[in-house]
């Protein structure tokens, strides 16, 4: 590696490595994507209506089941 002397070839190598503002180091996730956000949308309305109509809870399980499947699906078509 070479040596950073000027402020140009420090820029150069913050904005390439992401620098160290203090994130830990480690590239994570972003949160939902476009997908996962209007997944999380309408399992939230969805479920509200369930317990509102007296669903039963094998009714409202596999809901929030079939919910995180087509988040985890929307959210990696969509990225």
């Amino acid at each position: 590696m070479s040596s950073i002397h000027s402020p140009n070839e420090y820029h150069k190598y913050e904005s390439t490595t992401g620098g160290s503002k203090g994130n830990g180091g480690g590239g994570g996730s972003k949160g939902p994507g476009c997908g996962g956000r209007i997944v999380i949308i309408i399992v939230a309305i969805m479920l509200i209506s369930f317990v509102a109509n007296g669903a039963s809870w094998d009714a409202i399980d596999t809901w929030l089941g079939l919910g995180l499947i087509a988040y985890w699906i929307a959210n990696s078509w969509c990225r």
